[in-house]
């Protein structure tokens, strides 16, 4: 049966979601601020939360309904049928995003939906359901927005970001989906090499290896809803399907072949938490210690993706010495002629700096911070 779903993602990456989500077959896609909404079989939303790399969550709307104030927010959620979406012994936990006029505080409404949810279940059974902020059995997801709250489950329970193979991280580390969304628009079709010189953490390289290998970044996660009553029989038996058919795609792109991807950092740290990383996630990198602006060329020639420091990672010397940097890092990449290369930055100093004229621009946003990825044809 045909349903309504949602799929958030960072902002900017709202095109390059609404790609994947007609890859998976969706319908009735109308991308919006931070997500995109769609119409699908169950099975669609369930594949989405295993395969789609630029979404945060998979959400499944439950209730809709007029919340100016404390007041009718609290009577819309009581009137919900928790007792059909929270079986006994099951924890939950509740995240809200928007305000509305009487509503402008997010931990209050948080509160106010999680009273109501318990005042209902107790009155329903006459025993409260215990909250778990940290794993929740069942995580319910509030919007509000021109005085109206949007109710949903997050068929997975956690953000789809947190893939699992970060296990050391340096400073600032990209979340996952924002990289997939750079690895996308960088239009590399994983048949190229591919080097990362200012690799981090390692997530952009692990996330361009993953694409490349048809790897699903979710294939090892347990979603919520394989543990909810009223749906997790169907549930298990079509995620132990489409488990099958995303694995035998990996298995197939792995028999072809696949290009070297590499990264590489200065920083002895960074190098040691992308190798680590890169084993977690079950992926080939080729890390080494070297400068960027020592970078030599790919062959044949591919794609290079970078992320470039901001400030945090460099010697003393501000703002000067950071635009001294990025005017030597383009002046390393003019020495690779027919290589492609997707820079994202943060800095309004970079474009002018770096003295490469870009073919493309996409604005995305790294939590707050609004950046840049910037296109070349070197």
């Amino acid at each position: 049966m045909f349903r309504s779903w949602y799929a958030t993602c960072p902002r900017g990456a709202e095109p390059v979601l609404q790609r994947e989500l007609l890859d998976l077959g969706a319908k009735g896609i109308r991308p919006g601020q931070g997500g995109v909404r769609f119409t699908g079989e169950r099975e669609t939303a369930l594949r989405g939360c295993l395969d789609l790399r630029t979404a945060l969550r998979v959400l499944e709307p439950i209730g809709e309904f007029p919340a100016a104030n404390a007041e009718e927010l609290y009577e819309g959620v009581a009137k919900l049928p928790w007792h059909e979406l929270i079986a006994p012994g099951q924890t939950f936990a509740v995240t809200a995003t928007g305000r509305a006029p009487g509503l402008t505080h997010t931990h209050f409404v948080e509160l106010k939906i999680k009273d109501a949810v318990v005042d209902s279940l107790r009155a329903r059974r006459g025993a409260r359901p215990d909250v778990d902020p940290r794993q929740p059995d069942v995580l319910v997801v509030a919007h509000l927005a021109r005085g109206t709250c949007t109710l949903s489950l997050d068929l997975a329970g956690d953000l789809l970001s947190n893939r699992g193979y970060r296990v050391r991280t340096v400073e600032a580390p990209l979340r996952e989906s924002l990289a997939a969304a750079v690895v996308f628009l960088s239009r590399w079709e994983g048949r190229t090499p591919l080097h990362d010189p200012v690799c981090g953490s390692g997530t952009l390289a692990i996330e361009a290896a993953l694409f490349a290998a048809a790897r699903a970044p979710g294939e090892r996660r347990t979603l919520a809803c394989e543990k909810w009553p009223r749906t997790a029989a169907e549930d298990v038996a079509a995620l132990r399907r489409i488990r099958a058919e995303l694995g035998g795609r990996a298995a197939r792109r792995a028999a072809e072949g696949l290009p070297p991807v590499l990264a590489s950092d200065r920083d002895a740290e960074a190098v040691a938490a992308t190798r680590e990383n890169a084993r977690a996630a079950g992926v080939e990198v080729c890390v080494s210690q070297a400068d960027a602006r020592t970078i030599e060329p790919l062959s044949p020639p591919g794609q290079l993706l970078l992320n470039v420091p901001y400030g945090e990672r460099l010697e003393a010397g501000g703002r000067k010495q950071l635009k001294t940097f990025y005017h030597q890092l383009g002046t390393a990449l003019r020495r690779l002629p027919g290589h492609g290369a997707a820079v994202l930055s943060g800095s309004e100093d970079f474009e002018s700096a770096f003295g490469i004229r870009p073919r493309a621009r996409h604005a995305l946003w790294n939590g707050p911070l609004r950046a840049t990825l910037r296109l070349y044809e070197l």
